[in-house]
């Protein structure tokens, strides 16, 4: 092992990405949608040319659709 080698900060990478996966699975839950093939590849266009994505779209309308019917 290297004091301040690569060994080093690979290990200390190693431990940043456990803690960061540790905190999504107890903070954060996934779900699957499916997109017809046409829908989603024009969906993803118009996201790019935003300067922006799909994933960010998607959490916007749910986060706005919380607020609107609450």
């Amino acid at each position: 092992m290297f004091l301040g080698g690569k060994k080093m900060e690979n290990k200390e990478n190693e431990n940043k990405y456990k803690a960061q996966i540790k905190h999504l699975r107890s903070n954060y839950k996934r779900i699957t949608i499916d997109f017809k093939i046409d829908e989603l590849e024009r969906f993803k266009e118009i996201c790019k040319a935003n300067n922006t994505t799909p994933t960010t779209q998607i959490k916007q309308f749910v986060k706005t659709y919380i607020e609107s019917n609450s």
